[in-house]
């Protein structure tokens, strides 16, 4: 049974260590408990309790839950309030980022953005608010506080691979870069990069690292099941990447 600290009017529930390490799901090399688990977790323990996102009419915004920073990006206000007393707890601001954590400007905000956004706000104003999951994200914020600051990537201006029946054959032993200027230049990545990957596609669902390895395959034309040998240059690394982390977006 959770501790309830007295308000004039509810009590607002204490969630700190209530999660098990049965409800923690892996993602990349950190803990965190899915979304969906967190909503069961506070239909259990904090009953009457609803999130809710604030509107913004005084924005005349397109979209009334999403407000406007001052540098043209989009943010969410969250908070929880009760069904019976309609006490409510304090606001939430909530940055709507895309894949790589950045804010994204307010015309370029889609709906998935919007509903990613939501569920992850859900869970960061379910800590702020009752403490549920508090150790875990004490934990991410250690992690990446002591991690060292990553060294830029070289820009690399490459055409676009082809789709459909005239799409190129990745050979397994050669990579070729089409570079604009017309130039054909060879590129490799090393084996610990490939490791790496390797790591990462582990950490997914195997319904996630299917789709992955199928978007892979249709990309770059690819007939066989296994792709490891095909996986040869930084632009092969970075797609998959990306649909690594459209799945992980996806499981929020």
């Amino acid at each position: 049974m959770p501790n309830l600290q007295k308000t004039k009017s509810s009590l607002i529930p204490n969630l700190a260590g209530i999660i098990k390490t049965e409800d923690l799901y892996k993602k990349m090399k950190f803990d965190y408990v899915p979304w969906a688990k967190t909503a069961q977790l506070l239909r259990e323990h904090a009953d009457g309790w609803m999130f809710h996102l604030q509107s913004n009419h005084t924005e005349n915004s397109s979209c009334d839950y999403v407000f406007q920073a001052p540098n043209g990006t989009g943010y969410l206000m969250g908070f929880y309030e009760h069904i019976d007393t309609q006490e409510r707890g304090p606001l939430y601001p909530f940055a709507i980022t895309d894949n790589a954590n950045r804010p994204i400007k307010l015309d370029q905000i889609s709906s998935t953005h919007i509903q990613n956004s939501h569920r992850r706000c859900l869970c960061a104003c379910a800590c702020f608010t009752f403490g549920l999951a508090y150790e875990l994200w004490a934990q991410i914020e250690i992690q990446e506080a002591n991690e060292p600051a990553p060294t830029p990537a070289k820009k690399e201006i490459a055409r676009s691979p082809q789709r459909g029946a005239n799409a190129r054959q990745i050979k397994p032993s050669t990579a070729a870069h089409e570079m604009v200027t017309g130039k054909v230049a060879q590129a490799s990545i090393p084996q610990s990069q490939k490791d790496a990957l390797a790591n990462e596609l582990k950490t997914l669902t195997p319904i996630g690292r299917n789709k992955v390895i199928s978007s892979f395959r249709q990309e770059y034309n690819i007939s066989s099941e296994k792709i490891s040998e095909f996986i040869t240059t930084p632009e092969h690394l970075s797609f998959i990447r990306s649909k690594i982390a459209e799945v992980e977006s996806d499981s929020v």
